[in-house]
């Protein structure tokens, strides 16, 4: 009989319901922040169950089903890229890398009802992930529990960069190329400061952090000022420009010391929806794109 039991729930553990990064990002809003903490799969029957429901070959109308999302169908495609398709089979090296030192910022709205699902950063981090995709950049998402690291290790979480440190250390120690590391994160503002409207679109505004307490911070900070400069000629309202911080009292670093391409990057505020979020993230991915294949 238990053996029959390990058999069987070994099955139903591995169905794949996945094929790639992209299907999984449409998958992402059927399953909880808890699951996201841990491994890139949705793997569970009731899930597979709950995708019948929401067409999770339509990203878009998962979030109009979850976070009242409502976007411009016109505008809107869902053909699959082949590009896309090209990069995932040549297994190309990976050029981004996002992590969230922070991973329990969340933004407005309410978890979807009985799943647990709470729009935040980590959720931010894998829609940049897939628009990535799409501009033919292969990223990679931190998949590691900061929380539980905390926890285990009896941190509180003003200890966060310790625990993200470590992480990160682990992924430069396997990958040292990444052309861009990026810590996201969102701000604490009132809505009026962390929104714009940008081509008929409510957005989250965007503003880089750069700590300047270690002695290659100029090499961070070339970067940020790029990727912002792009930023401001397209949208000049979008982005708040880059804050650097150091000295007595401020951290000053942001485990930025560990890489050159290391920045910090504050999507919105606890006030903005997923969608504004969204918005946003299609705006800057071309943008660092452009950053990607120039460098």
């Amino acid at each position: 009989m238990f053996l029959g039991y390990e058999l069987t729930f070994n099955i139903i553990m591995n169905i794949k319901l996945v094929n790639s990064n992209e299907d999984f990002i449409k998958a992402l809003l059927v399953d909880s922040n808890y699951h996201l903490l841990y491994e890139k799969k949705a793997d569970d029957i009731l899930s597979k169950l709950f995708s019948k429901i929401l067409d999770v070959n339509k990203p878009v109308s998962i979030l109009e089903n979850t976070f009242h999302f409502k976007s411009n169908e016109a505008s809107m495609t869902y053909v699959t890229n082949p590009k896309i398709e090209e990069v995932e089979k040549l297994e190309v090296n990976p050029s981004v890398y996002i992590y969230n030192t922070h991973q329990s910022e969340a933004y407005k709205g309410d978890a979807l009802e009985g799943y647990n699902i709470k729009p935040g950063v980590m959720m931010a981090s894998y829609i940049l992930q897939d628009k990535l995709a799409k501009q033919n950049i292969k990223a990679d998402v931190m998949e590691d529990n900061i929380i539980d690291y905390l926890n285990l290790n009896n941190m509180k979480y003003n200890k966060s960069y310790i625990a993200s440190r470590k992480f990160l250390e682990d992924a430069l120690n396997k990958y040292k190329e990444y052309k861009l590391i990026i810590d996201l994160h969102r701000d604490a503002l009132p809505k009026d400061k962390s929104t714009v409207i940008i081509n008929n679109k409510s957005c989250a505004k965007i503003s880089f952090v750069i700590g300047t307490d270690h002695d290659n911070y100029e090499k961070n900070l070339k970067i940020a000022n790029t990727i912002n400069d792009k930023l401001k000629q397209k949208y000049p309202t979008l982005t708040r420009g880059v804050i650097t911080k150091g000295g007595q009292g401020s951290n000053g670093i942001y485990n930025q010391d560990l890489n050159q391409n290391i920045i910090l990057i504050e999507i919105g505020a606890q006030e903005n929806t997923i969608d504004e979020v969204l918005n946003t993230i299609e705006l800057l991915a071309p943008i660092i794109g452009e950053y990607i294949n120039e460098s």
